[in-house]
């Protein structure tokens, strides 16, 4: 695989898939419609070479795969949280109001690749 290629940005979609088990929540938890969600579980998908989820009762359910991945994934999110923080000199334990998601600060800030 060529991860210089790899959009960072799914890995912030995989996150919430993670959490919420649907589409279309996971795609309003990082301000995606559910158009650009599925297309972004599609990159995930290829990139893999996995089903990563599937259709369950219970909304979508992760494979082994998935599963896997999970650690990996948040030690990126938190690496690119923490170094953003140092660059712009922030505390999080200094903030009085919510953060933005790592989807909107990675948009932000240049790490989207268009």
């Amino acid at each position: 695989m060529d991860y210089a290629g790899f959009d960072l940005n799914l890995i912030v979609a995989f996150d919430a898939l993670m959490a919420e088990r649907h589409v279309t929540r996971a795609a309003i938890r990082i301000g995606l419609t559910q158009p650009a969600m599925s297309a972004a579980l599609a990159r995930l998908r290829k990139a893999t070479g996995d089903e990563l989820f599937v259709r369950g009762p219970k909304g979508l359910a992760p494979t082994p795969r998935a599963h896997d991945l999970i650690a990996p994934f948040r030690r990126v999110l938190e690496t690119v949280s923490g170094a953003l923080d140092l660059q712009t000199g922030f505390s999080r334990k200094r903030r009085a109001r919510p953060s933005p998601s790592l989807f909107q600060i990675i948009l932000h800030t240049g790490f989207s690749r268009r």
